[in-house]
């Protein structure tokens, strides 16, 4: 799930790629993001009792209810044809943290580059960079995933192509459908990123949701598209976000 990695200097789970422009690394950033958030929203709902849109209704209503939820986030990226150093960015982000109602979260975000904590409160973020024991409070729209709540964006499921049930095994739903990134990313209006960058591009989504409850297990997003607008190249991205120890009990605190 999701969204940023730009030319990519990512600090947050640590993405090092040469010395990338500000700009195009700034703009890259929110871009991933964005697509972080897609993934992470996808725990607002999509599952149905028989009928792909009861269950979506059913399960949105389930997420927004939560009080916490602990979140465990892998993501698999590869930058094809890219421009400057982008092919030599982090492949891959592992994070896990908790989310607190209503609008606190902490993650451990992992790369290559090493281990970054991200603590996000409202607007404000604070983060302790790979090899270091310093907190220190940064910009939210630079991190990956941080202070994006499972119940973030339930508009998505508005923009959503083909909705299809594909089984109700092990007590869950499962379903899929493709995702209208352009629509969607006017709707998200995430800082830095053009909505016209993702015209006419989809990723496909796939959710599972506890039948017992509605609430969503996991969300699944596969991406593969040209961003060579904002120096990309071409970004294909699989991200997976599994949701558990749903209400328990969490507290989320400033490190100063």
């Amino acid at each position: 799930m999701g969204n940023g990695n730009s030319n990519l200097t990512r600090r947050e789970g640590g993405c090092r790629a040469g010395n990338p422009e500000p700009e195009k690394r700034r703009r890259l950033s929110a871009l991933l993001v964005l697509l972080a958030t897609v993934a992470l929203a996808a725990g607002c709902g999509a599952a149905e009792l028989g009928d792909p849109g009861q269950i979506v209704g059913r399960a949105i209503k389930a997420q927004s209810r939560l009080s916490s939820v602990h979140m465990e986030m892998n993501t698999d990226l590869e930058f094809k044809g890219a421009p400057s150093n982008l092919d030599k960015a982090s492949t891959y982000y592992r994070g896990e943290g908790d989310f607190e109602k209503p609008d606190r979260s902490k993650m451990t975000i992992k790369s290559p580059a090493g281990k970054t904590e991200v603590i996000t409160i409202g607007k404000k973020t604070y983060v302790k960079v790979p090899g270091s024991e310093i907190w220190t409070q940064r910009d939210v729209s630079e991190y990956l995933a941080s202070g994006i709540s499972p119940n973030d964006v339930t508009n998505y499921l508005k923009y959503t192509k083909g909705i299809k049930l594909l089984d109700r095994k092990e007590g869950m739903y499962h379903l899929i459908f493709d995702l209208d990134m352009g629509r969607y990313a006017r709707v998200t209006r995430v800082t830095g990123v053009d909505p016209s960058i993702f015209k006419g591009m989809e990723a496909r989504m796939e959710v599972w949701v506890l039948k017992d409850s509605f609430r969503v297990s996991k969300a699944k997003m596969d991406f593969n598209g040209d961003l060579t607008k904002v120096g990309a190249g071409r970004l294909v991205m699989s991200m997976q976000v599994e949701f558990s120890s749903f209400d328990e009990p969490v507290k989320i605190k400033a490190p100063f």
